[in-house]
Order: structure tokens, then C-alpha cells, then sequence
């Protein structure tokens, strides 16, 4: 076996490895020198190099586990160093790693090392079998990646996107469920530098909010200080579901209100506890009812219990925290109701000067869908609070105004076009599973493919776009233009690195109403067969359910199915009696992912949820399951957050979209991770 190629660099180009970091990497909880037929191939690696990634393995004794290091030279080329690993690497060599830089452990001698000589979110940690040809193979892999990086011409990799546009992609894929996507895209926006340190903590706090990581959220460096600038509703709201997840929501439901409270001090936080208890969630208001029992704010108790019962919700409030509330607001007395202002926690002297001001605000401010739309397609700068502040969730529906938002859609410009694009995550969300937007999802699409719009975030978007026409059940006419148009783009963006994305799309022809069997016939075909050409690199799970597509769609397609080496043993074996836990709003993709596991896995116990709040129910999935799988699209924190902190030691993984692919392929790499 020979060595890893060295680029041909000049010497500015390199940096050593010096013999500190060599020591750390190779030494505690690294055994790779029982492996001689790896550690000889790496022995010569001295230096890290400006043009290619570099290569370190790493295996434990005690779990027999092997991994690759792949270091990219920065943050900026991680997203490249991604796309090289999808190409060379994929499902076909390893078992997870591939899709995202590792988040490393500070605690790991190991990790600790990389931490200290690499840009943070730089390192791809590549897992493979216990088999050895396994591991050589995927060392071939990534030594053939880093001779034909090294061989190819100086490029700047990363070349800046306008930076409206990569926040608009990372709110599309967010919203459409591509965990992954909105990773890479934060990473893009993180490294090109043009954002403040304030704003880009915004976006990591939405982020880990929809994906329900309280704990990680309420981690974060400068807290407070983000806290103490009066940021957007919407992330002060994220912080006050942490808080709930997090710290106080386990006293609650056991009906100890004064540990809660007792709890809640500990928060070294600047919180808004003062905020208008209407304008949030039932999380959040826990948290603010939480904190006024906790402070004896009998007043505000009151006014919040009020502005609860007039508006409805008080079933919003869990009964313990409810009960305690009220008692305590009936020893003070009952002359605090004639205090009690409609809305929020000021006094009345403050209200006319308060609504004087809000009137003023909100007549610069779009009212509705329609009018968003037309201030974004003007580039308006009060579209940044409506957007950011996300007051569109109170308006009605995106379905609602699907024929005024198509008609203005259609007369908008070129230029116009490329603003509007930071609608599409809002609009996922608004339109969620439940209503149909057929004509502007329509519109969108076709913008997207006219422009190229083919990045993996934009593909996620355009498949909940789709997604929402296709629910609409249109007719055979708009159905085939639809499909067609989608065909079309197939040869820009089809390929093994795509598989997930595009079986995600032939799942959809499948569980959707067909007017037209000859147009979805022609789109499957230009899904499944540059898969079909190329499967020799897909892995054996991406194979199966490619067949399972082909039979369903009729394009007879025959795909060969790998079998394991003699010494191999099956990847599945040790899943007999363990259980996974699979979270989707999407019951159909629920239904259909939980099928295909369990027909490969016979003794996986296979539970599936739907809820989108925490339950009795769903707490004991959650608790009982050994792996957990969510895909998040139109999800909330109060299902994700109740998931994640009842998931006791299970391994989670996120699906990258909202398809039964993407869920298929996010479990069986939690499975075997």
C-alpha cells in the first residue's frame, strides 16, 4: 500500500504537524497501532496543506471501532471538503460521518488535539465496519480524494454568496427539514465573516430550538449578553423553551411549583419575564408564570391569569402551575382585576404612550402575506423585522391568499425574483401539513429551476414545494407540467451524492395522487436512473429502497444487492430487541419508513410519532427507545425539546428533508453509527 500523495505545493503552502499534536492524536484513546496496515500508510504525514484535506486514523480497542480524521484547512472549505467526501466516499465506504463536520469532545484526548490545531467545524470524523477490507477500501477512497485534490489547479473554493441569499437558503432548508443543509449553510455564513457575531448567535439559537437541543441552546457563550440586547421575539422565545425543556418542565409535571421556582433562580439569565404573556408559546409561558410565583408578583399573576382566560388559553397552562398561580392570586385579594391592563405586564399609565408607539411602527409594517410579498420583491427594509420577528405566524394561512400571492409572483422582475426567495421558509412553515398553496408553491418552483436554484438546501425547499402542489391533488394537465419541468432539471443535479434528495422525489410521486401515469413514469425514470447507472456506490439500505421505488413506479429497473463478505458480520445483527423511535409530522413518510425498516431489520422494534406537543405517550417512546430519529420540518421545540430531554442515553439522529428517504437514511446511519 503506498503512502497519501503530498500535493506539489510551495512552502508557504504547508504547516507542520508538530510533535506535541502527533503525540496527543496517537496517543491515550487512539490504538490504531494495532493496526499496522493502516498506521504504516499515514506514518509519513508531517504536514497539513493549504490545498487538501488532511488524513489521520484513529481506532479503539475496546469498541473495535475505526474512523478517518479528515481535517479541511478551514471553516470556509469545509462545505467543499463535504462535497468531495459524498463524492469519493458516500454511503458506499463508510457508516456515517460524511454529511456534516464532527462535533468534537473537548474531553477526548483525541478530539482535544484537533480542536487545538484546527478551525472549529473544519473536521469530517469518517466511520466505517469492523471488517478490514472495509477499512482499506475506505482508505483507498479518501487517498484517491486527496491525489485528485492535490493534482487540480488553484480555485477558490469559497466564492462569497450574497449574504441575504445564504440566510434565505438557510431558513428554507430549515423550515423544509434539512438538518444538515441549514448546518452547512450556517458554516457558509459563519465563514465568510459579513454578519455580526450577534446576528449569526440569532440563527444558531433558531436552529437548535427546531431541532429541541434545550441544552445546547442554553450553552452557548454570550447568553446574557444576547439576551440584554432586546433580541427578536423569536429567540427570546427559543431561550424561554430551553429554559422550559431544560430546567423546570420535570417539577411542573410533578406539581412541585416551588422547585421549579427554586430551579428557575439558578438561571444566571437575564430572561423576559416581563414580556406580554400572550405573545408566546405554552412553553414559554410556563417559564413567565414560573417566574412571576417565583418572585411573588401576585399583580402580574393576575394580569397574565386574565389575559390567559380571555383569550382562551388557559389550557395552555399546566394544571399544578395554573393552580398555584390562582392561589396565590386569591390570597392578595380580588382588587387586582380593576388593575389589569389587556395586553402585557405594563402599568396603565404606560399604555397610551406604548400603543401610541406600536400604532406608529405597525403602519410601516406589512399586515399580510400579500403585502410581505410585495415590500420583499421592493427589497423594503421593514420586511428585516416582519422576517425576523416572525409576526407573520399570526396572520392566516398562506393558502388563504394562493391566488393574490401566485398573481403577484407572476409580474415580478428578474431582480425581483432573487429577493424573494427569503419568503420560501416562512411560507413552508405558515402553509405547514394541514393547508394547500398549490398556485404560489407552483410559482416558487419554477423560479428555483429557472434560476438554478439546485444547491441541497434549495432541493430540500423545492421538495416541500412540491410537496404542498402535489397535496392539492391538481389536475392531469398541471400535474404533467409540474413533473415535466421537474424532469428537466434531473441531468443538473441527480447523482449518487444526491440519492437521499432524489428517492425522496420519487417517494412523492408515490404517495401522491397520480392523474397522468406516463408523466410519472418519465420524472421516476430521470430520478432512478443515474442511481440505477451508478449503484455500485450507494450502500445496501439506499439499493433496497431504490428497488422498492422502481417496482412501485413501474420503470423496471433492476438493482443488484451487495452481499457482505464471509468475515463480515451483518451490520443489522446486534439490533435483535432494541428500538427505534421514528418523529415525523408526516404520517405517510411515518408509515412507509417504518415499514422498510422493519422488513430489513426483523427483530428492530420500529415506534412511530406524530404528536406535535409533549405527551404521556410520546414521553414513554422517547424513554424506552434506544435510537430516535426526528424529521423536522414545520416541527416545534415543544415536540423536539419534550423528545430530546426524555431520551435518557438513545442515539438521535436528524433526517436531512422530509421525505421517507431522507428519514430511512438518517435511521439506518443512527443504527449503525
Amino acid at each position: 500500500m503506498s503512502s497519501p500523495a503530498q500535493p506539489a505545493v510551495q512552502p508557504d503552502d504547508r504547516r507542520p504537524l508538530t510533535q506535541d499534536f502527533l503525540d496527543r492524536f496517537f496517543g491515550e484513546g487512539n490504538d490504531v497501532a494495532r493496526l499496522p496496515y493502516i498506521q504504516q500508510r499515514y506514518a509519513k504525514v508531517s504536514h497539513i496543506d493549504s490545498t487538501v484535506p488532511t488524513l489521520l486514523p484513529r481506532y479503539s480497542k475496546d469498541s473495535d471501532t475505526f474512523s478517518m480524521y479528515v481535517i479541511a484547512n478551514s471553516s470556509a472549505h469545509a462545505a467543499q471538503t463535504g462535497e468531495l467526501l459524498k463524492a469519493f466516499v458516500g454511503p458506499t465506504y463508510c457508516t456515517g460521518g460524511d454529511e456534516l463536520p464532527a462535533e468534537l469532545d473537548p474531553s477526548d484526548p483525541v478530539d482535544s488535539a484537533v480542536l487545538d490545531l484546527a478551525p472549529a467545524n473544519s473536521t469530517f470524523v469518517i466511520r466505517t465496519t469492523s471488517n478490514k477490507q472495509r477499512r482499506i477500501e475506505l482508505c483507498d477512497a479518501l487517498d484517491l480524494l486527496q491525489r485528485t485534490a492535490s493534482s487540480q489547479p488553484r480555485r477558490m473554493w469559497n466564492v462569497p454568496q450574497p449574504l441575504g441569499r445564504l440566510i434565505a437558503a438557510f431558513d428554507a432548508a430549515l423550515a423544509a427539514g434539512g438538518v444538515a443543509s441549514s448546518k452547512a449553510a450556517l458554516d457558509l455564513i459563519a465563514a465568510q465573516g459579513r454578519i455580526t457575531a450577534t446576528n449569526l448567535a440569532h440563527l444558531r439559537i433558531k436552529r437548535l430550538n427546531r431541532l429541541g437541543l434545550s441544552r445546547e441552546l442554553l450553552s452557548l457563550h454570550g447568553l446574557g449578553d444576547i439576551l440584554r440586547q432586546d433580541p427578536p421575539h423569536p429567540v427570546k422565545e427559543a431561550i424561554l423553551n430551553a429554559v422550559n425543556s431544560a430546567i423546570i418542565s420535570e417539577s411542573i409535571n410533578r406539581g412541585d411549583i416551588l422547585e421549579a421556582c427554586d430551579r428557575l433562580q439558578d438561571v444566571s439569565l437575564p430572561l423576559p419575564v416581563h414580556a406580554d404573556i400572550l405573545s408566546y408559546g405554552d412553553e414559554a409561558i410556563a417559564v413567565l408564570l414560573t417566574a412571576a410565583i417565583g418572585r411573588n408578583d401576585a399583580a402580574g399573576l393576575s394580569r397574565m391569569l386574565q389575559a390567559l382566560s380571555a383569550e382562551g388559553r388557559t389550557s395552555a397552562v399546566p394544571g399544578p402551575l395554573w393552580e398555584h398561580a390562582s392561589s396565590l392570586v386569591a390570597s392578595t385579594g380580588s382588587a387586582l382585576a380593576s388593575t389589569t391592563p389587556a395586553h402585557g405586564q405594563g402599568s396603565p399609565d404606560d399604555a397610551p404612550k406604548a400603543v401610541a408607539h406600536l400604532d406608529q411602527v405597525s403602519s410601516k409594517l406589512p399586515t399580510g402575506w400579500g403585502a410581505l410579498l410585495q415590500l420583499v420583491a421592493q427589497d423594503d427594509p421593514n420586511v428585516t423585522q416582519t422576517i425576523d420577528d416572525e409576526s407573520w405566524r399570526g396572520w392566516p394561512s398562506p393558502a388563504d391568499a394562493d391566488e393574490e400571492l401566485a398573481a403577484l409572483l407572476t409580474d415580478l422582475s428578474n431582480e425581483s425574483w432573487s429577493r424573494v426567495w427569503k419568503i420560501v421558509g416562512p411560507l413552508i412553515d405558515a402553509v405547514g401539513y394541514g393547508d394547500a398553496s398549490p398556485r404560489t408553491a407552483r410559482e416558487l418552483i419554477t423560479y428555483a429551476l429557472a434560476f438554478d436554484r439546485l444547491s441541497n438546501s434549495d432541493l430540500i425547499a423545492i421538495h416541500a414545494l412540491s410537496e404542498i402542489f402535489l397535496r392539492s391533488s391538481p389536475g392531469a394537465s398541471a400535474y404533467r407540467d409540474l413533473l415535466d419541468e421537474l424532469r428537466e432539471s434531473c441531468d443538473r443535479w441527480v447523482s449518487p451524492e444526491t440519492a437521499t434528495t432524489a428517492m425522496d422525489f420519487a417517494d412523492r410521486l408515490v404517495l401522491a395522487a397520480c392523474p397522468d401515469e406516463e408523466a410519472r413514469l418519465r420524472f421516476a425514470v430521470a430520478l432512478l436512473e443515474p442511481l440505477h447507472r451508478h449503484q455500485r456506490r450507494l450502500d445496501t439500505a439506499t439499493i433496497a429502497f431504490a428497488q422498492q421505488l422502481s417496482e412501485e413506479l413501474g420503470t423496471q429497473f433492476e438493482w443488484e444487492h451487495a452481499e457482505p463478505s464471509s468475515d463480515e458480520e451483518s451490520p443489522t445483527a446486534a439490533l435483535s430487541g432494541r428500538t427505534i423511535l421514528l418523529y415525523s409530522l408526516d404520517e405517510a413518510v411515518l408509515a412507509r419508513t417504518s415499514r422498510e425498516l422493519e422488513r430489513h431489520n426483523p427483530g428492530l422494534k420500529v415506534l412511530t410519532s406524530h404528536d406535535k406537543v409533549g405527551s404521556p405517550t410520546l414521553k414513554k417512546k422517547a424513554q424506552h427507545a434506544d435510537f430516535i430519529t426526528l424529521a423536522t420540518r414545520c416541527a416545534k421545540h415543544a415536540a423536539t425539546g419534550f423528545i430530546t430531554e426524555n431520551a435518557g442515553k438513545a442515539r438521535i439522529a436528524y433526517a436531512d428533508g422530509s421525505g421517507s428517504a431522507s428519514l430511512l437514511r438518517a435511521a439506518v446511519n443512527g443504527l449503525l453509527a
